[in-house]
């Protein structure tokens, strides 16, 4: 049994997973007090299975982009279990999960995080055969920077934005691009510590894990710029 910590942003998650899939799932808005409540959602997970600690078999945690504090904490918790569990950690981006829900379609998807100050931490993917892969380096943009970006792609007729898409970013999206810009439901927006798992196990079952010594949050730069990008 595998559990996924994701507490990127305020958006927190953590969710069990095994063979079969999704055990169990918590997904909740945290008040920037990560510290205080991610060790008490993991143990509610656990018991809401009758697990224990010990029924652990891998540790999966969101690498970032995200808030300094969130990734920091949960990358903290996952070094400590896998440590007193001597079990491998498997490490994910967290834009890989926002934009995993939708590898069943076509469309350029344009995975967002608030990043503060109005920007955004963006990476753009392409669904293939049910899995997604990003096509392009991260960047961390304003909402002209993200327009910019995605007109800047002239084989993109319509796109698919997900993430952390709000009425008022969707509202700008839908203005500038009207019916190209396909946008989910609120609900979908949701960010599912059991994506995260799903493609932790993937890695797992393949015989992957990453050195617990060296692992580290993947950050944005801080600087308030349009269009900064970053590699990976």
């Amino acid at each position: 049994m595998l559990l996924a910590i994701d507490t990127a942003t305020r958006n927190a998650s953590v969710a069990l997973y095994n063979e079969t899939g999704v055990l169990a799932e918590l997904t909740w808005r945290s008040r920037e007090n990560h510290t205080v409540e991610l060790m008490a959602q993991i143990v509610h997970l656990l018991d809401l299975l009758h697990a224990q600690k010990n029924d652990l078999r891998a540790i999966a945690v969101a690498l970032g982009p995200g808030s300094f504090t969130g990734l920091r904490v949960g990358m903290s918790v996952a070094k400590g279990l896998a440590y007193g569990g001597n079990l491998p950690i498997l490490g994910v981006p967290t834009l890989d999960a926002v934009a995993l829900p939708y590898a069943w379609q076509s469309l350029p998807i344009w995975a967002l995080l608030t990043a503060g100050r109005g920007r955004f931490s963006v990476a753009q993917y392409a669904a293939h055969r049910g899995t997604t892969k990003r096509v392009g380096e991260y960047a961390l943009v304003n909402l002209d920077g993200l327009i910019a970006l995605v007109k800047a792609d002239e084989k993109t007729s319509r796109a698919l934005f997900c993430g952390d898409v709000d009425l008022a970013t969707a509202k700008s999206l839908i203005e500038q691009f009207g019916g190209r810009a396909v946008i989910p439901s609120p609900a979908m927006h949701a960010r599912r510590a059991g994506l995260l798992a799903e493609l932790a196990w993937q890695r797992f079952q393949r015989g992957e894990s990453d050195p617990v010594d060296s692992l580290v949050p993947m950050y944005m730069p801080h600087e308030s710029v349009e269009g900064s990008r970053a590699g990976g």
